[in-house]
């Protein structure tokens, strides 16, 4: 079976993106993880070591949206 992770992100601009994780979590078989993203262009990692990214429209940086 494949579970999701959303995160979802919005700009300064109030522009959203959000991060889609998908990963195998069948025990007994191999591991794998994809992420997608829509509305967000990778920016590398944070100082964290977790993904950052900056709008795909107006280019500024993205922050976690606790709301949704």
């Amino acid at each position: 079976m494949t579970m999701r992770t959303y995160r979802y992100f919005t700009c300064s601009n109030g522009h959203k993106g959000t991060e889609k994780t998908s990963e195998n979590d069948q025990p007994y078989s191999a591991a794998w993880e994809s992420v997608t993203t829509e509305g967000m262009v990778d920016a590398g990692e944070d100082a964290r070591g977790y993904a950052a990214y900056t709008c795909a429209t107006c280019r500024k940086p993205m922050s976690l949206d606790m709301q949704s």
